[in-house]
Formats: C-alpha cells, sequence, structure tokens
C-alpha cells in the first residue's frame, strides 16, 4: 500500500511498498492530495497517474442509501406508537395472553395498566379469561416484524 508522505509545492512524495520513494507531480495526481492519503500508482512508458484509494467508508457511503437506527438511548424503554399502541414482543405477549390472561398480566405488559387492573378486579367473573383467549388468538394472527413484535 503506497502513502503519500511529503507534499513540497508541485513535487509529492510517495511512499511505496518496497519501501522505496517515489516522486510524482501533482498533475499527475487525479484528487486534492493530503499527507497520509493511501495512494495506487500507476506506471506505463513514463507517465505516471497516482490515484487515491477508496476506505470502506467511502465505498459504502457511495454505494446508495443507508439507513443507521440505533435505540441504544432507549434500551429497555417501551416504544409507543400512535393511538395508544405499543410494540411488544409476539412470543412473550402470547405466552402471557395464554396463561396469565385472566389476571390482566398481558396488558400489564403491553403499558395498559388501567386494563390490567380491571382484568385483576374482574378476574373472579372469567370475563375477563374469556376475552383474553380472543386476544390470544388475535395477537396469534398478527404478523410480526423483523424484530418480532407486533403492535397491540
Amino acid at each position: 500500500m503506497a502513502k503519500i508522505i511529503k507534499i513540497d509545492g508541485e513535487v509529492i512524495s510517495v511512499g511505496t511498498d518496497d519501501g522505496k520513494i517515489k516522486e510524482v507531480r501533482a498533475l499527475d495526481v487525479n484528487f486534492v492530495p493530503a499527507v497520509g492519503d493511501e495512494v495506487e500508482v500507476f506506471e506505463n512508458d513514463g507517465a505516471v497517474i497516482v490515484s487515491k484509494k477508496k476506505s470502506k467508508i467511502e465505498e459504502n457511503v457511495n454505494s446508495g442509501i443507508n439507513i443507521n437506527v440505533s435505540n441504544s438511548q432507549n434500551a429497555g424503554q417501551p416504544i409507543y406508537i400512535a393511538n395508544n399502541t405499543k410494540a411488544v414482543n409476539k412470543v412473550v405477549y402470547c405466552l402471557l395472553v395464554f396463561f396469565l390472561g385472566g389476571i390482566g398480566i398481558h396488558k400489564f405488559y403491553a403499558g395498559k395498566t388501567g386494563s390490567g387492573i380491571l382484568y385483576l378486579l374482574f378476574c373472579w367473573t372469567f370475563i375477563p379469561a374469556f376475552i383474553a383467549f380472543i386476544e390470544f388468538i388475535v395477537a396469534l394472527c398478527k404478523k410480526s416484524d423483523a424484530n418480532g413484535n407486533i403492535l397491540v
């Protein structure tokens, strides 16, 4: 890997892989040179062309649209979407609805504390258990996103 090691006006010194220093004219460089740039040197019949080597970051930036989404600031916090819905893990939600739905644990997991309290208050009537069974079937039929989440 060749590197630009010195720039003196119109003369650019390039350190080559074999430990030699090659001096080229600024006209032979097809970019704005800076000390430390990794370059490729091409020679043919006395003509010299120096081109800058692209780093992997530059290649990725020029290859299309890249979207990097990170929720590291919101780790462990619920993700609320419009209309008071929340994204929850489908597997966990379905297990909670099936086994503990009669007492409303799935509602607490989904961030709907008021509904969870109502389920707890009326659990002796078995009406919340019936509603939870319907919610279980609905949750199973919902399509999950790439992270395995559904909106409830």
